[in-house]
């Protein structure tokens, strides 16, 4: 048991996100947050609960950062 909380300390923890907080963080309405997920854009919640998922905030995050990225492609672009 010690040895598993060990390893457990000594990784980085990661937190998931409830819907709502994903949402506030992306500007995303729920509509649009479940097609990006149907899509393959996001990926699907885990389950935390009989019927409750969170997101990891890394791969939130991720998201965020490709939006970003995607932005200063389109506007690169779009300078010519």
């Amino acid at each position: 048991m010690q040895k598993l909380i060990q390893e457990a300390l000594s990784t980085k923890r990661e937190t998931l996100l409830r819907k709502r907080e994903v949402l506030r963080m992306t500007g995303l309405s729920n509509s649009t947050f479940y097609n990006r997920i149907k899509e393959g854009v996001i990926p699907q919640g885990v389950p935390i609960g009989p019927r409750i998922k969170g997101w990891p905030a890394s791969e939130i995050d991720a998201y965020i950062q490709s939006c970003i990225a995607q932005r200063g492609s389109k506007q690169e672009g779009s300078a010519a």
